[in-house]
C-alpha cells in the first residue's frame, strides 16, 4: 500500500521550517506495524507533493492541520481526490474544534476528506491502516472520526488509560528523517513528553484529553540528540517542542546530552524551549547548563482576576521577582509574553501589567493579539458570548502560493474587542507595543531608559509619554501605526478570502508584513527617527529626574552618549572597536552585572561587535552574494532573533 504523509508549509519565500516530527512518527509507527505490506513518503514542500500526486498517485493521503496551513492542506486534498476518486483521504492535526458536532461539521463541509484523526495520530492512522490492509473499504477505527453510508462515527482514545511512557520506534534513529536533516534550512525538532497539565483558555495543549504528561524513554531520546548530531548539517538552532521543559526532572539530564553535543561539535548554538510555567530551580539550571542567555517566564497578564478567566495559576510577582534575579545574577536575560484582549482586562489593567512587567525586571517584552484558535476554550461559544470578544481575520505573513494553478493562502482570526476593552483601545497599544520593542527589547535606547528606571521612573512612563509628542514628525509615524493597524483586519474570514483571491489583491500579499517587525525596521532605517525619539527621550527623563533630584549631568549625558554609540547602524560591519569611557554605574547598568559596586568612578570601556553578530547577520541578510536590506528581509531577520544584532556590545577595557 503506498502512503503519502505531508506535513504542508508555503515554499513561496525563503525562510527556516521545522522538520516534519509530527508525519515523521506516523511513519515509523506504520513502517515497525506494517514492513514491507506499506510504501510510506514523506513531504514537507507542496510542489513536491503536488508533483508526486499528478505522476504516481497513492492509495492513502494524509495531511496536517495547523494554522498556518488549513486551507494549503485542503487544496491538496481536494485536487488528489479530482485525481483519484478512491483515493482515502485524512487529516489530523489540533486546528479544529474536536467536539462531536465540530468534527462533523467539518467533514459535511470538506466531503472530500475521509477521515479525521483526533489528537495523537499514531495508533489510531495504525488502525485504519490495518483495516485497509484487510481490504475494509471504510474500516472504522477508534480515534478516526467519518461518515460513513450517511452515518457519524466518532470516537476519543480514552488517554487516562495510556502508561505514562510512550513506546514507539523512534522516527529519527529508523532514518525517516534523513533527507530533512539534510536541509540547512530544516530546523531539528525534539519531542521529550507530550500533555500539559495547565489549561490556559486560549491554548490547546493542555485540553481535558491531553493534561496527562506521557514520556518518551530517556535513552531514546539520548539516543535521538546523538542521531541528530550525526545525521544532520550543523543546523545552529534545535527546538524543543514540549509544552512546559524543565517541568520533568529528567529534563536535566537532557539538557546536558545537548551540551555535550555543542561541546563536541559547536551547534547546536541556539535551543529553543519552552520552559515550565511553574516558577523553579530546574529552569534556571537547565538554561546555565545550555548557555543560555535568554530566558522567558509567560505572564500574560500581572492582573489575579485575568488569569483566572484565561485558566492560569495567579502569578505571584514577588516570587517571580525573585526567580528573574536568580536569572539575571546568572548573566542570563528573562523575557516575557504579554496578551492584550483577555477576557476581564481594561486597558488600565493592561497599561499596568506593562509597567509591572518593567517593574519585577524583565528584559524583554513580547506583545501580541490573542489569536482564537479552534479547540481551544476561547473558540467556544459561551466564551465568545460570555466576554462579548470580538474578532477580526488578516493574512499570516508568508503563507500564501500558486500550487494546481490555485492562488491559496491562511488567514488568522485574534481579539479585536471584549465586553471591556473597546476596538479603539486595544489598537492604541499598537504604539506602545512597538515602542517597547524598538527601544528596550529593541535596546536601542534601553541604556537611558534603565537610567531613569534605577532613579524610579517606569520605562512605561517614558514611553507613554513619548507617544503623546507634540513633534508633528513622531506625531504622523504613530498616527500611521494605528492606521496601518486597523486597515489590515477584515470582519469576516469569507471576506477577506474574497479579497484576496481577486488575482490583483493576491500579489498584495507578497508585500504583506507582521506591522510589529515591520515597524521596528522602519524606525531603525530612518536616522531621522532614531534622533528625533532619543532626542524626545532625553528631554522626558531630564525634566522628571529635575523634578525628583536626581538629575547628574556628567552622568545621565555619559548614558546617552553610550547609548548612541552602541546602536549599529551597519548590519554588515566588520569586527572593529571603539574605545569610551563610562561610570562604573553606567557600565552596570548596561552589562547587566550586579557585581559591579555603583559609583561615579570613570573606567575605560570597549564597544564592539562579536564576531557571532557578524556571522549571524551575514548568514541572513547577504542573498546570493548581495546586500538585502529590503524591508521583507529585515523583517525576516527580526523574527529569526535578529533584535540583538541591532546594538553592539560592551567589555571592560583589559
Amino acid at each position: 500500500m503506498k502512503i503519502y504523509l505531508a506535513d504542508l508549509v508555503y515554499d513561496s519565500s525563503s525562510t527556516n521550517f521545522v522538520l516534519p516530527l509530527n508525519i515523521a512518527f506516523i511513519a515509523s509507527n506504520l513502517k515497525h506495524k506494517f514492513g514491507n505490506n506499506v510504501d510510506i513518503t514523506l513531504f514537507k514542500y507542496p510542489k513536491e507533493l503536488e508533483k508526486y500526486l499528478k505522476t504516481s498517485m497513492p492509495d492513502v493521503l494524509g495531511v496536517s492541520n495547523y494554522s498556518w496551513n488549513t486551507r494549503l492542506s485542503k487544496l491538496f486534498i481536494r485536487e488528489a481526490k479530482k485525481l483519484n476518486p478512491s483515493l482515502v483521504t485524512v487529516m489530523g492535526g489540533c486546528n479544529i474544534r474536536a467536539t462531536r458536532d465540530g468534527i462533523y461539521k467539518f467533514l459535511c463541509e470538506n466531503p472530500a476528506f475521509d477521515y479525521y484523526i483526533i489528537n495523537e495520530g499514531e495508533e489510531p492512522f495504525a488502525n485504519l491502516i490495518g483495516g485497509l490492509l484487510k481490504g475494509e473499504t471504510r474500516p472504522i477505527g477508534n480515534a478516526c472520526c467519518t461518515i460513513k453510508n450517511g452515518r457519524f462515527y466518532y470516537s476519543q482514545e480514552d488517554y487516562s488509560k495510556k502508561t505514562p511512557v510512550i513506546n514507539q520506534p523512534s522516527p529519527y534513529q529508523t532514518g525517516w528523517l534523513d533527507k530533512f536533516l539534510k536541509c540547512p534550512e530544516m530546523i531539528p525538532l525534539l519531542e521529550t513528553n507530550r500533555g500539559c497539565p495547565y489549561r490556559c483558555a486560549y491554548c490547546a495543549w493542555g485540553s481535558s484529553t491531553l493534561s496527562k504528561i506521557r514520556q518518551w524513554p530517556l535513552e531514546q531520546i539520548k539516543g535521538d540528540i546523538e542521531y541528530i548530531a550525526g545525521h544532520s548539517v550543523g543546523q545552529k538552532v534545535w527546538i524543543i517542542c514540549d509544552a512546559n521543559f524543565g517541568i520533568m526532572g529528567r529534563d536535566v539530564e537532557i539538557a546536558k546530552s545537548i551540551r555535550r553535543i555543542r561541546d563536541r561539535k559547536n551547534f547546536p548554538l541556539k535551543v529553543m524551549l519552552w520552559y515550565s510555567k511553574s516558577a523553579n530551580i530546574r529552569n534556571l539550571n537547565i538554561a546555565r547548563i545550555l548557555g543560555d542567555k535568554k530566558a522567558s517566564i509567560t505572564i500574560q497578564s500581572s492582573d489575579q482576576k485575568v488569569q483566572r478567566n484565561i485558566g492560569r495559576r495567579a502569578v505571584e510577582m514577588d516570587q517571580l521577582r525573585a526567580q528573574i534575579n536568580d536569572y539575571h545574577n546568572q548573566s542570563i536575560e528573562v523575557g516575557t509574553d504579554i496578551l492584550i484582549g483577555l477576557p476581564g482586562e481594561t486597558a488600565e489593567s493592561h497599561l499596568n501589567t506593562l509597567s509591572t512587567a518593567f517593574d519585577i525586571g524583565f528584559d524583554g517584552f513580547y506583545t501580541g493579539n490573542i489569536r482564537v484558535l479552534p479547540g481551544t476554550e476561547f473558540d467556544t461559544n459561551n466564551f465568545r458570548e460570555k466576554y462579548g470578544i470580538k474578532t477580526g481575520f488578516r493574512p499570516i505573513f508568508g503563507a500564501y502560493g500558486t500550487y494546481f494553478d490555485k492562488n491559496i493562502f491562511e488567514c488568522e482570526e485574534s481579539v479585536r474587542a471584549t465586553n471591556d476593552m473597546s476596538e479603539e483601545e486595544l489598537n492604541n497599544f499598537k504604539i506602545h507595543h512597538c515602542l517597547i520593542g524598538f527601544c528596550w527589547t529593541g535596546k536601542i535606547f534601553k541604556p537611558i531608559l534603565k537610567f531613569g528606571q534605577e532613579r524610579g521612573i517606569n520605562p512605561i512612563y517614558v514611553i507613554d509619554r513619548l507617544i503623546k509628542t507634540e513633534k508633528n514628525f513622531l506625531k504622523n509615524i504613530f498616527v500611521l501605526i494605528k492606521e496601518e493597524a486597523l486597515d489590515e483586519w477584515f470582519e469576516t474570514e469569507k471576506e477577506m478570502i474574497g479579497h484576496f483571491e481577486c488575482s490583483g489583491n493576491f500579489d498584495k500579499l507578497q508585500k504583506f508584513k507582521k506591522l510589529f517587525f515591520l515597524n521596528i525596521v522602519r524606525f531603525y532605517q530612518d536616522r531621522n527617527i532614531i534622533k528625533c525619539m532619543e532626542e524626545e527621550i532625553v528631554e522626558i527623563l531630564t525634566e522628571k529626574l529635575k523634578s525628583m533630584g536626581k538629575y547628574d549631568h556628567i552622568e545621565f549625558g555619559n548614558m546617552v552618549t553610550l547609548t548612541n554609540k552602541l546602536i549599529c547602524y551597519d548590519l554588515l560591519a566588520k569586527e572593529s572597536v571603539i574605545y569610551e569611557k563610562a561610570t562604573t554605574n553606567n557600565i552596570k547598568l548596561i552589562l547587566g552585572d550586579n557585581s559591579f559596586v555603583s559609583s561615579s568612578r570613570i573606567i575605560p570601556i570597549e564597544i564592539y561587535r562579536p564576531q557571532n553578530y557578524i556571522d549571524f547577520c551575514k548568514q541572513n541578510l547577504v542573498v546570493n552574494g548581495e546586500k538585502d536590506f529590503s524591508l521583507n528581509n529585515l523583517t525576516k531577520f527580526l523574527e529569526m532573533q535578529g533584535f540583538d544584532m541591532l546594538t553592539n556590545k560592551v567589555r571592560i577595557s583589559v
